[in-house]
């Protein structure tokens, strides 16, 4: 592993402390908070020995395009060089006193408040966001008022001298966060690699998308994400973010990436990374979508799907 100076973003120290001790590719010989997904990656692309730490999805809210736009339209030498997803555990904290009033405002990140909402709506709690889990810490701490809850991890609140209310307070006990490891390098294969492209059509066209996955076909390189955001250059022009189980110096890529230009696709490399072989960012559902309609439901549902008329779907056809 090499050494590099560690960037993460301010507001979210937590993950970013949990994803240091699982990396792989590089040993920290410094960490530096800052503020804004544009700062590390500047930081990054134009400072030698730099790495920065994003987090580019989680388990309630997906992939943040946010991050992943800058990624895409603002670096030229930026490369995604590692991920890894790390657990996160939300409790309820307050300061102590001998005899505590009742709670009546939850403080803390908008995402923790939102990955509480059964905890803050059972309680009756009024919302005060800030802008990291520290900082909603020792506004508690600090308030001297004994009505204020900080969402947080335990370790965060402990140091700041707080005590637990409750322990655990997600409305998903093991939400989980990908992050992203970006560098000036690309990583080296390890023979279980994933690659991810940003494919872009010159012209709106017909059919490129299908041309696309041909591509990756024809090279038996399997594609395990896609999905597109339109750009602003013209109507109807879309990228196509693909990740692929490849590493960009495989054989089967290099063919892949071939027949891709002769689809007539601009490439972008966001970089080829070791694949993340522990738990994996899952939605916190583990049913089909309500009213979902299969081969198996009454002919009643299929018809009324194809109708779309609105109506309620009756009894047995979510399968």
């Amino acid at each position: 592993m090499r050494s590099a100076v560690l960037l993460h973003l301010t507001s979210e120290r937590v993950p970013s402390q949990l994803a240091v001790g699982r990396l792989t590719t590089v040993v920290p010989s410094e960490v530096l908070a800052m503020a804004t997904v544009g700062e590390i990656l500047e930081t990054v692309e134009h400072t030698p020995g730099c790495v920065g730490l994003l987090p580019v999805e989680d388990s309630f809210e997906g992939e943040d395009t946010a991050v992943l736009d800058r990624l895409v339209f603002e670096t030229s030498g930026v490369f995604v060089c590692e991920e890894v997803v790390v657990s996160e555990s939300l409790g309820a904290f307050r300061l102590r006193a001998e005899t505590p009033e009742q709670l009546r405002t939850a403080v803390s990140h908008p995402r923790a408040i939102e990955h509480s909402h059964r905890f803050v709506r059972e309680h009756g709690l009024a919302t005060r966001f800030v802008g990291s889990i520290d900082e909603a810490c020792k506004l508690v701490a600090e308030s001297g008022d004994p009505t204020l809850v900080a969402l947080a991890p335990s370790d965060a609140a402990e140091r700041a001298g707080l005590v637990p209310v409750a322990t655990s307070v997600v409305d998903v006990p093991d939400a989980r966060t990908r992050l992203f490891l970006v560098s000036q390098d690309v990583a080296e294969p390890t023979g279980r690699d994933k690659t991810t492209l940003v494919l872009t059509q010159p012209t709106d066209r017909s059919g490129s998308l299908v041309r696309y996955l041909q591509a990756f076909s024809a090279h038996d390189v399997n594609l395990v994400s896609l999905h597109s955001r339109p750009i602003a250059r013209a109507a109807g022009s879309y990228c196509f973010l693909a990740t692929a189980e490849a590493h960009v110096h495989d054989a089967t890529m290099r063919g892949a990436i071939e027949a891709l230009w002769e689809a007539g696709a601009h490439i972008k490399l966001l970089g080829s990374y070791p694949e993340w072989e522990g738990e994996q960012v899952l939605a916190p559902f583990d049913v089909a979508p309500l009213a979902s309609v299969g081969p198996d439901s009454p002919d009643e549902a299929r018809s009324r799907l194809l109708r779309a008329d609105g109506a309620p779907a009756p009894a047995g056809s979510r399968t």
